[in-house]
């Protein structure tokens, strides 16, 4: 497990920094504009928490998503991500370190459950804030709000899904790297 890499901490540091690269590396695909990989921000914040724990990384990550969405944003992305509601996503965010230190705690056998209600809760927050406080130039109705969750939480789920999954494979292959080196 990654957990017994971290134990040194060079090995926790590794793991931060890794995450942080993959977070810095795709979180421009969340704005769908650029062609690159899709968002991998939710399966950071939730590994970190399962990983990592340490509650000090969770303003670290934050911070440079934040990093990230600005250098977005002078790219051309449209201003309304940046309004009142971002700051949403700290609760949004939060609940994936959260399901992430919960599974920690309690054993892998937790990991597909937390994985599933953490992205809901998640993309509920985050698109509660953006759709009643984000500058729109119609009035937010619940008909809307039903319709965006299903019509754009299933693609976040799987894409969350897919990176955690990602992460429990290399986690796993370094494992039993580390057996064999041994």
């Amino acid at each position: 497990m990654i957990e017994n890499s971290t134990s040194a901490r060079g090995g926790f540091w590794w793991v931060a920094l890794a995450l942080a690269l993959v977070m810095a590396v795709t979180r421009l695909g969340h704005f769908g504009e650029y062609g690159g990989p899709l968002d991998a921000s939710w399966a950071v914040f939730f590994l970190a928490g399962l990983w990592l724990r340490d509650l000090r990384l969770f303003p670290a990550y934050f911070v440079l998503g934040w990093v990230v969405d600005l250098a977005a944003f002078a790219m051309g992305t449209p201003t309304n991500c940046y309004s009142i509601a971002y700051l949403f996503l700290i609760p949004a965010y939060g609940a994936l370190f959260v399901a992430g230190r919960w599974v920690a705690e309690g054993g892998y056998g937790r990991i597909s459950l937390a994985v599933a209600v953490s992205a809901l809760v998640t993309f509920v927050v985050a698109n509660l804030g953006m759709f009643w406080l984000a500058p729109s130039p119609t009035a937010p109705t619940l008909t809307a709000f039903a319709s965006a969750v299903t019509g754009y939480f299933p693609g976040y789920l799987m894409t969350m899904a897919s990176y955690v999954a990602g992460g429990l494979v290399v986690e796993r292959a370094l494992g039993a790297r580390q057996r064999a080196i041994a």
